[in-house]
């Protein structure tokens, strides 16, 4: 119960250092490149820890976390990289930033289509925002626009789209009832 939710609440300030980042993203694109490598690693390694954290955790439905461990245990590791390479990754960074944003987005179609199957109303949300977080992710791996600017609104939507997509689906499919809290259910978890 305590890891349901530390991985929700995980999701939520992940969601809202996505949505943090995807402003200052647009609004200001002379970022050193120095602070970029560092507070990408940073938030990839945070955002790995709390993704394996949900995929421990005792989850009703089992879907927001259902692909995490394997997705946590490599943002930790790209994280890594990126803090020890630094500046070499500097050109990498969009095109990962992109990746990474696809990758959550395929996933949580998938997502999407289990919470349509538990009888979720709220499927189709999760739908619409894993198509637009995929069209982001698409579009800063193309770069379809050469301007500067262009690019810095495009990367900065991904990560709006990124955080608006994880808060949704976290928020909708992760219930925390009086079930999951009981001291029985633990004892008996425990037990088994």
């Amino acid at each position: 119960m305590k890891k349901l939710r530390m991985a929700r609440n995980g999701y939520f300030l992940i969601s809202f250092i996505f949505y943090i980042s995807g402003i200052i993203y647009m609004i200001l694109p002379s970022v050193s490149p120095m602070s970029a490598c560092i507070g990408s690693g940073i938030i990839l390694v945070a955002y790995g820890i709390v993704k394996i954290i949900g995929y421990c955790s005792d989850d009703l439905y089992n879907l927001a976390f259902q692909y995490d461990f394997a997705c946590g245990v490599f943002l930790i590791v790209v994280g890594i990289i990126t803090l020890g390479c630094n500046l070499r990754l500097r050109p990498y960074l969009s095109p990962a930033l992109g990746l990474l944003i696809l990758l959550d987005a395929v996933l949580k179609l998938q997502t999407s289509k289990d919470a349509k199957v538990f009888g979720l109303e709220t499927w189709t949300w999760i739908l619409t925002f894993s198509i637009i977080a995929g069209v982001f992710g698409v579009l800063i791996i193309v770069k379809p626009f050469s301007g500067i600017r262009a690019t810095h609104a495009i990367n900065g939507c991904g990560l709006l789209a990124e955080g608006v997509m994880n808060q949704l689906t976290v928020k909708e499919t992760v219930k925390i009832t009086a079930e999951n809290s009981s001291p029985d259910r633990d004892e008996n978890h425990t037990n088994e």
